[in-house]
């Protein structure tokens, strides 16, 4: 029809394919309104990559060919644009990709702030790159940014999954000292790895320890605690802690309690774990078939056993 089409009307197009999630096709539209001599808009190219980044269907791949496409286009992204693509990759499981956006930030002349590195390194430790994650951590100190609790806790993670629990602790000792306090999170990843490490002496402690700081436990913070407790066969004090758990409503994997009364009837302590049973069952709880069949199998010879308290069962038995 011989009718130029304004640049107002490619507005509207894009607009409406990043509504529909068809960046793809919002991106072409692009290339056309440039080739038709229009001059590139920086707040279309901010809205193409905000909605390619909220699309739940779209994998990383295809992200960074729109993001380079952008770019040879001529988009310079700004702070939030570097933001939305980082944390799009890094949800996707892409650490180092995110990283390497990050760098391409740097280069640009835009300094990355503390939710960028936070995020980065949270993306190169769920990739396993370690060898990353001292060298960033050190790099945002050296460029004056300020870690928060968040990065600390990321940071700690890292170390806590490569087995450097100490160090993780000496990490937690400097925050306090910077005024940065360790939350319940700071606190679940050292007990966890604490307890993986067979360090459960030292993760009672630091489960005391928040107490008096005025951390508040949640139902993570019991759950490793118990697994464990557990875990090492120490079932007094398992039956202690999940009685505490039972007071504030908070209740077990079904797995653990499982493995509770089975350890429980095994070392013949038959009523107990009836009494123990009927208390979470009480509160709504399902055992699951491992325990009802450790009862069951446990129940003719349990009548005969005298009742004993949960402390007794922190004896030499």
């Amino acid at each position: 029809m011989n009718i130029r089409v304004e640049g107002s009307t490619f507005r509207v197009l894009i607009k409406a394919l990043c509504r529909i999630k068809r960046v793809d096709y919002a991106v072409k539209i692009m290339s056309c309104m440039m080739e038709d001599g229009y001059g590139l808009d920086e707040k279309i190219c901010s809205l193409i990559i905000s909605s390619l980044c909220e699309q739940k269907d779209l994998t990383s791949v295809e992200a960074l060919v729109v993001w380079r496409d952008m770019r040879r286009l001529g988009f310079c992204p700004g702070v939030m644009d570097y933001t939305n693509m980082i944390r799009f990759l890094v949800k996707e499981g892409r650490g180092m990709a995110a990283l390497d956006i990050m760098n391409q930030q740097k280069e640009d002349g835009i300094k990355p702030d503390v939710v960028c590195y936070t995020m980065v390194l949270s993306g190169i430790v769920a990739e396993g790159e370690y060898g990353k994650l001292e060298e960033l951590f050190d790099e945002m100190l050296v460029i004056g940014l300020v870690p928060d609790v968040y990065t600390y806790n990321v940071y700690v993670n890292g170390l806590c999954k490569q087995n450097n629990v100490d160090e993780a602790l000496k990490i937690v000792s400097s925050m306090e000292e910077l005024g940065c306090k360790p939350n319940v999170v700071t606190y679940n990843t050292l007990l966890g790895a604490l307890c993986v490490a067979g360090g459960l002496g030292k993760a009672k402690g630091l489960m005391k320890e928040m107490g008096w700081k005025g951390v508040g436990l949640n139902l993570h913070t019991y759950r490793i605690l118990l697994d464990g407790l557990v875990g090492k066969g120490e079932i007094g004090e398992a039956c202690l802690l999940l009685e505490e758990m039972l007071e504030k409503c908070l209740f077990p994997r079904a797995s653990t309690f499982d493995n509770i009364i089975f350890q429980m009837c095994q070392k013949g302590l038959i009523a107990e774990a009836m009494e123990l049973t009927q208390k979470i069952v009480a509160k709504s709880f399902v055992p699951g078939a491992r325990a009802w069949e450790s009862l069951l199998l446990n129940s003719g010879s349990g009548i005969g056993y005298s009742e004993t308290t949960f402390s007794a069962l922190l004896g030499p038995n």
